[in-house]
């Protein structure tokens, strides 16, 4: 599962950010489940968090009924970043709105991108890349 912050997109379904909506379209693409933290742009294929109050990181991965293992988010901030961080998400982060890669490599981001543009670019060698299996070995019969 792929969790994207809201803070990636603009309100009322208009990408704040170029290639927001390319990147959320690719993550589907590749078998990602895909959960907004908030609302996200057109035509993307995506659940949205609606737990007003509630942590969006938690409340998506309980949307899904999905483990903190088994998701990659996607964060703007460096409150998203710590917050991935507590609860054992790992992290890919873009710099938005300021905030510069040093601070969310510190924070706890796994992956740092000037913006979402710059992640479509090396996405075969991000987090993203593929869903990953997670835990032990299948054992073949």
């Amino acid at each position: 599962m792929t969790v994207i912050s809201a803070a990636l997109f603009g309100t009322d379904w208009r990408p704040a950010l170029p290639g927001s909506a390319e990147l959320l379209r690719e993550c589907a693409a590749r078998g990602w489940t895909v959960v907004l933290t908030g609302p996200g742009p057109a035509g993307a294929r995506a659940l949205t968090v609606t737990a007003p109050g509630a942590d969006p990181l938690s409340a998506a991965l309980n949307l899904v009924d999905g483990a903190a293992s088994h998701a990659v988010y996607v964060a703007g901030s460096v409150r998203e970043v710590r917050e991935a961080r507590r609860i054992g998400v790992p992290c890919v982060a873009v710099a938005a709105d300021g905030v510069i890669g040093p601070e969310l490599l510190a924070a706890g981001a796994a992956e740092v991108h000037r913006d979402t543009t710059a992640l479509l670019r090396v996405l075969d060698d991000s987090l993203l890349a593929r869903p990953r299996a997670f835990g032990p070995a299948a054992m073949s019969g």
